[in-house]
């Protein structure tokens, strides 16, 4: 058993033996007072034991327990010419592709189309995925947005009360204008939900199509300086905070 109490991957024994959904909490909290658990062939007594799920063996009335995966949160860079997926159909290259065969059993968080770049989570908590993508928890994403033609301040305004194209109202929650050429404009768009090409359909349908799209934040994780297939571990106070932000405005009444 670890026996370091700061260490990041320690957890207390009746919760994991909870996870691996043999016991309940209360059930478990019995059994160790029992004498019925082992950590690596020690017996475990003491209430609020902690034990590493990753490293330590630990077993019910003998039986090893399944324990669960360490959670692990990852924010990358995502270049172009990736598809936001875990396979493909048509063999193109995807996310997972990019990342280290020690992280394999990750999933990507949201979408960025092929041709779209940025910020893009990987995690195998899906509570935390649910927290950040779920649109009644209004987690903030930001995008860089090149588009050609100039949009005038009618367009902007569409943008945020909203077009319904194929059955769905595609709109942002804000719009703003950040430069200008004669042929086109660089915009900064934040929205709170992301339905399939959100972006580049609701610029089309208004004669903006986008050139260039670029997540660079996703709730309090911005892009930062990380470079196109970059990553980095996301640290755990950013997602405790975006858990507690999501609990907070998810909570609200309507």
């Amino acid at each position: 058993m670890n026996k370091n109490p700061d260490s990041p991957a320690q957890i207390r024994l009746h919760k994991i033996i909870a996870k691996s959904g043999i016991l309940s909490l209360r059930a478990a909290e019995k059994a160790i007072a029992e004498g019925r658990v082992e950590v690596n062939g020690v017996t475990v007594t003491k209430m609020g034991a902690v034990a590493d799920p990753a490293t330590d063996k630990i077993t019910l009335d003998g039986q090893r327990i399944k324990t669960p995966d360490a959670p692990v949160y990852l924010m990358m860079y995502k270049p172009t010419g990736y598809v936001t997926t875990r396979s493909d159909e048509e063999d193109r290259r995807t996310v997972m592709d990019l990342l280290p065969a020690e992280f394999s059993r990750l999933f990507p968080v949201g979408r960025l189309d092929i041709m779209s770049e940025g910020l893009l989570l990987f995690t195998n908590d899906g509570d935390f995925s649910q927290a950040i993508l779920a649109p009644r928890n209004k987690i903030e994403r930001v995008y860089q947005v090149k588009v050609r033609n100039i949009p005038d301040k009618k367009i902007l305004e569409k943008m945020v009360s909203g077009i319904t194209v194929d059955g769905e109202k595609l709109k942002v929650m804000t719009a703003k204008l950040v430069s200008s050429t004669k042929t086109n404009a660089r915009l900064e768009l934040v929205l709170t939900e992301g339905k399939k090409r959100h972006i580049r359909r609701l610029c089309q349908i208004l004669g903006i199509p986008a050139m260039k799209i670029k997540r660079v934040a996703f709730g309090p994780l911005k892009l930062g300086n990380l470079k196109p297939g970059e990553m980095i571990h996301v640290p755990v106070e950013k997602v405790n905070a975006i858990k507690k932000l999501a609990a907070r405005t998810g909570g609200k009444k309507k």
